[in-house]
This record gives C-alpha cells, sequence and structure tokens, in this order.
C-alpha cells in the first residue's frame, strides 16, 4: 500500500511566510461490490451475505440513532453516534429580531435584549452523525503505509515511514518539488 502524496509551496499572505504542505493524488474508490467481495474472501459467507447485512446497517442504524443511543459496531470500538451542533450570538440574535419587527411593525419587539437559551430554536440546529474510530485501527494504518512522492502527477521517489514516529522514525523522501499545487493566490 502507498499513499500517494504532492508537496506544494503557498505564501501566506497573512503571516508573510512560505509554507510547504502535503495532500494527496490519485485517490481511488472501492465500491460497495467490491467491498462485499474482499470482506466475503477467504470467509464462508458470500459476497451477497456481506451486502445484505451492510444495506441492514444502513436502513436501521439512523433509527437505533434517531433514539439518541450510541452504537457501539465492532469489538474495538467503532462507534456511531448522534451529533447536534446549532449556535447563536448576540448580535445574529439582534438582526433576527429587527427581520421580524420588520416583517409586521405591528409587533412589539424588543430588538436590544439579552440572549436567552430560548432564543436558539430547534429549526437551528443540524443533526449530524459521529463516527469514533477506533485507536487501533490509526496504529494499524501508520505500520502498513508508505509514502510515494508525486511531482505533476508522475512518481519520482518512493519514501519510507517508521511503524511508531515516537521512537524516531522521520519520513524521507528525495529531492524537492515547488509547484504543481494549487496556486497560493487568496492564500
Amino acid at each position: 500500500m502507498a499513499l500517494n502524496v504532492q508537496m506544494y509551496k503557498v505564501h501566506n499572505h497573512m503571516t508573510n511566510e512560505d509554507l510547504v504542505m502535503a495532500r494527496l493524488v490519485n485517490q481511488q474508490t472501492l465500491d460497495f461490490n467490491a467491498l462485499c467481495e474482499y470482506l466475503a474472501d477467504g470467509s464462508t459467507v458470500t459476497a451477497a451475505d456481506v451486502a445484505a447485512v451492510m444495506k441492514q446497517i444502513e436502513m436501521r442504524l439512523p433509527l437505533i440513532l434517531c433514539l439518541n443511543a450510541k452504537v457501539v459496531c465492532s469489538p474495538e470500538g467503532l462507534t456511531f453516534r448522534p451529533k447536534v451542533s446549532g449556535a447563536i450570538t448576540q448580535s445574529e440574535l439582534k438582526a433576527k429580531l429587527e427581520a421580524k419587527k420588520l416583517a409586521d411593525p405591528s409587533l412589539d419587539i424588543d430588538v436590544d435584549r439579552a440572549l436567552e437559551l430560548s432564543d436558539l430554536s430547534t429549526g437551528d440546529l443540524t443533526a449530524t452523525i459521529a463516527i469514533d474510530l477506533p485507536k487501533k485501527w490509526e496504529e494499524r494504518f501508520k505500520s502498513k503505509v508508505e509514502f510515494k512522492r508525486v511531482a505533476k502527477g508522475v512518481a519520482t521517489v518512493e519514501a519510507e515511514t517508521s511503524p511508531d514516529p515516537s521512537q524516531g522514525g522521520e519520513t524521507t523522501g528525495g529531492t524537492t518539488t515547488e509547484g504543481g499545487g494549487p496556486s497560493d493566490e487568496g492564500l
């Protein structure tokens, strides 16, 4: 397994410094059917069995999450949980109250009143699903990955990484390249 990364240099006009960053290139996709076949390989279940179970999870997991429950989906701790976000500031409240007053001038609305808990309505909230990945997954991934440097779409130097960066392993590579990345305008 090799992660293809491209290094690029941008100029941050706010700090007046150059910054070199990395990004993944040539990402591929493993589609649903190929994933089911891969999971079924070397097992007594068929790809159709795996697909049926995954479709049931896809259909039923949101229903369980809607009951305000978190679901642990693996022995190592892969967890799906409901998450809510939303906020309102004093200035946003004032703008909202001014818009209401402008829409109906007959209403007696104090646009300069203090912010209260009830001012954040459920309509202002967004519900999402958070996924907590097991820490072991990241460790396994780090021990298997290799980095391959890519310059303008052509692999130039292969680099390696130590399984545990805390034990002195650093990413190594060959020549550096400038450019080949996004424009630094606007940064």
